[in-house]
């Protein structure tokens, strides 16, 4: 109850409530994080350190999606969220996934060797490491992260079909006791889709289409035969300070295979984590079973760990992947289970990310996000470049002036010995 003074301005009041609803009622807060996020996408953007797409989901709804900068420089296409990337090793999630589907139909056994689905693979290191080991990376197999055969090499870049590889490259000498240490082996999740073909009988790619891929409706995802830029995907390049970009080396992606050769979106991306929160595509025990931590926090396909003390979001639940395609591709996935959150980032310039990802999971928690700077290096190149680029477009003023430092150095010079 309100006495007669107040009654004219309580009107006005609610008068002023009703219409501007959006400024004093309702506001959204995926609203405000969504402005919060391009803000600081826009900042990334004019820096020179993300070019690709990006979509962020929060409460299970999408806030954020954007394609900044461009697939391919030459003809100016610019990124999309629907713009296609290689994504390196968050191919292994899936791989995972059709395993442990096959593993729950009873044709394949974790804890089965090697040996018993590779006949041609060698018995004495064949005969220990198990399936399971294998999905865990701690077969016993080498850490393969740096070698030749899968980065920015010669090596790399010949053509090679995934057995192959595997009989060439894949049967070293086992590093540890299987089952005791943790090495990221991409040799390892290639030989998990080389058992996953035989026991199925059908071609990885075949396989991920039919149990993966076509029931989520991905369709601007699968496996890169060499083929991406043909398919209308993006073009991978290589950071340089100013800045400036170069194409990336060559990669054959067929020997990558399983560990780490598809493509995909952002939405194909988030489609595909719906179904990683859903019980309607994946059941609750393997979903469970996917993100169950071992060494090294390595579920299936995933780094499963608690956010630290003193960063946004510490205590919550963090499943992340990033997939590395050298001098091309970077992409990173970060999942935040416990309140139906994801970021999903995917690049084709390979440089520095700045701390983009992290940026973004402080605004989701209600934190500042640490804005970015110009780099030394990009302002020194800038410096540099600036008349680099005028003498490249003024040919005739630019060897005038070459001409004009010429000779003041030379006047310079000769008044020195003079002295």
């Amino acid at each position: 109850m309100l006495s007669p003074m107040f009654a004219g301005r309580t009107s006005l009041l609610a008068f002023l409530l009703l219409a501007a609803p959006r400024a004093l009622v309702a506001q959204d807060p995926s609203l405000s994080k969504a402005r919060r996020i391009d803000k600081l996408v826009v900042r990334y953007e004019k820096l020179g350190y993300l070019n690709g797409a990006i979509l962020v989901a929060d409460r299970g709804q999408v806030i954020y999606e954007k394609g900044v900068g461009y697939a391919n420089f030459s003809s100016h296409t610019p990124n999309t969220p629907r713009t296609r990337f290689d994504i390196a090793s968050i191919t292994k999630q899936f791989a995972a996934a059709l395993a442990l589907q096959q593993a729950a139909e009873g044709r394949v056994s974790l804890h089965a060797h090697v040996s018993d689905y590779l006949p041609w693979y060698r018995k004495d290191t064949g005969s220990r490491m198990t399936i399971e080991q294998l999905l865990h990376h701690t077969s016993g197999l080498p850490g393969d992260f740096d070698s030749p055969e899968f980065n920015a090499t010669a090596v790399a870049a010949v053509h090679s079909e995934p057995e192959e590889f595997s009989k060439k490259f894949c049967q070293p000498a086992l590093v540890s006791e299987p089952g005791t240490k943790w090495e990221c082996s991409n040799c390892g999740y290639d030989l998990i889709g080389l058992i996953l073909e035989r026991v199925t009988g059908l071609a990885f790619d075949d396989l991920l289409h039919q149990r993966l891929l076509d029931p989520l409706g991905m369709n601007d995802t699968g496996m890169d035969r060499n083929d991406l830029a043909q398919l209308g995907g993006a073009t991978g390049y290589l950071r340089h300070a100013g800045p400036r970009y170069t194409i990336g080396p060559y990669m054959d992606r067929s020997h990558v295979f399983s560990a780490g050769g598809m493509y995909s979106t952002v939405e194909d991306l988030y489609k595909w984590n719906k179904a990683l929160s859903s019980q309607e595509f994946f059941s609750k025990e393997l979903r469970d079973q996917i993100f169950a931590p071992g060494l090294n926090n390595w579920a299936y396909g995933w780094f499963v760990t608690k956010i630290p003390t003193g960063q946004p979001g510490a205590g919550n639940t963090l499943a992340e992947t990033r997939g590395d395609m050298p001098e091309n591709f970077f992409a990173w996935t970060l999942r935040y289970p416990e309140r139906g959150a994801v970021i999903i980032v995917l690049r084709n310039v390979y440089g520095s990310t700045e701390g983009l990802e992290q940026n973004i999971q402080a605004i989701l928690f209600d934190a500042e996000p640490r804005l970015p700077s110009r780099s030394a290096k990009d302002i020194a190149a800038q410096i540099w470049l600036a008349p680099a680029r005028f003498i490249s477009a003024n040919p005739v003023a630019g060897a005038a002036l070459a001409l004009l430092i010429g000779a003041a150095i030379w006047l310079l010079l000769r008044r020195r010995r003079r002295v």
